[in-house]
């Protein structure tokens, strides 16, 4: 007799930090919330809540500031102190959450997989800290790998974080990308920078982590000084001075030599001329509505992207029909061919916190949209009562 599949929960992009700001809802109540669905649906077998990359966020922590290592450095002993001390804070200031997780796998309803993404790659060299993770999920204190990749044969799904085709946050060999100096250059260092001329704590400019798309960050810098007037200098000059200082990083020079091309535009030319622009103290109204528009592009491009090669990964495999992402914070499902007369579906698992989501303002300037952001993917096990094969839920919550 055929073992029953079991249910499959995706997420991703919870982005856990050991400082910034979370979500309006606390983790540990969210996962409350979407626990009550995944027990009355798992059927006999333990569901298994799998993490498709970036749970934790390693990047974008202020503790790198306070040495000299960063987290684009080749990783070294040192900078193994700073992983873990990221990961313990990070640990103890979600403890709700972490034992939320636990005391399902602790009672046999759970079990728990992690893929790495791009915030969370660090953790490949880290040991110490994966050990610890795995013990604040499982209760388990043993050595363990986070692969890259996760399959669930039964259900037909491969499942990765996405950032591999993402050519600012990905490499080939695991290396550090210029993502990684984005992150702690220009989004990590703003507010610090900022603070530092005023003298205050000005906890909005930490929403700031919360830009998406990413390339946007420009965008919502300008806006911040037109929602806050007294603000206009200073987050104008901070914004100056971090965008200099990135763009003389050693790092940055040399990953932007490398991705040189002699004619045309290539992708450290498009960030660097983004970020030059970005730094006029005068841009016209319609130069942001076209920039505005051009992001949209740039993303609905981005998210093509990932499914294409979410449909090339099928077809090099042999009885797969799903490929689960996560990376971009937005959710998605996208029908992407057939395998064996059956539908192909590629997915975005969005993410579990706040979005600052750019739009269209009525004057034509960009506007921001800050929401919490909650989407998961199920894919259920044999003899679902509703005959199920999976459900995608989105969900957002505006405060007020």
């Amino acid at each position: 007799m055929a073992v029953e599949r079991p249910l499959v929960v995706f997420v991703s992009d919870i982005h856990l930090t050991d400082a910034l700001h979370g979500s309006a809802v606390p983790k540990a109540a969210a996962f409350e919330r979407f626990w009550v669905r995944i027990q009355g649906a798992r059927g006999a077998r333990p569901a298994i809540l799998a993490f498709v990359g970036d749970l934790f966020d390693l990047v974008r922590s202020p503790r790198w500031f306070e040495g000299r290592h960063r987290p684009y450095h080749e990783p070294s002993r040192e900078m193994l102190g700073v992983i873990e001390s990221i990961v313990d804070a990070v640990l103890e200031r979600e403890a709700a959450f972490f034992d939320a997780i636990r005391a399902k796998v602790e009672t046999g309803a759970l079990e728990v997989q992690y893929a790495l993404g791009n915030h969370d790659r660090l953790l490949r060299h880290a040991p110490q800290a994966r050990r610890r993770i795995w013990k604040a999920l499982t209760g388990r204190d043993e050595n363990v790998e986070f692969p890259p990749e996760l399959l669930f044969e039964d259900h037909g799904v491969l499942a990765y974080h996405g950032h591999v085709g993402d050519p600012i946050n990905h490499d080939r060999d695991g290396a550090a990308t210029i993502g990684d100096a984005i992150g702690s250059e220009l989004i990590t260092r703003f507010p610090l920078a900022v603070r530092a001329i005023t003298g205050e704590r000005h906890p909005m400019l930490d929403d700031i982590d919360d830009v998406r798309p990413v390339y946007a960050v420009p965008s919502w810098v300008r806006h911040l000084g037109v929602v806050e007037p007294a603000l206009l200098s200073p987050v104008h000059a901070a914004w100056v001075e971090v965008v200099e200082s990135f763009l003389s990083e050693r790092f940055v020079r040399h990953w932007m030599k490398q991705r040189q091309r002699r004619f045309g535009l290539d992708t450290g030319k498009k960030l660097r001329l983004m970020l030059e622009l970005s730094t006029k103290r005068i841009i016209a109204k319609g130069s942001d509505k076209r920039l505005t528009e051009a992001y949209g592009v740039m993303q609905h491009a981005f998210d093509g992207k990932m499914a294409q090669l979410g449909a090339e990964k099928l077809a090099e495999s042999r009885g797969l029909r799903y490929v689960v992402n996560g990376h971009s914070h937005f959710s998605a499902m996208r029908p992407i061919g057939t395998v064996d007369g059956k539908p192909a579906v590629y997915f975005n698992t969005g993410t579990w916190r706040s979005v600052h989501q750019i739009g269209h303002g009525l004057g034509g300037r960009p506007t921001f949209l800050p929401y919490d952001a909650m989407s998961y993917l199920v894919f259920f096990p044999d003899g679902d009562e509703l005959g199920r094969d999976f459900e995608w839920w989105n969900g957002a919550l505006v405060s007020r």
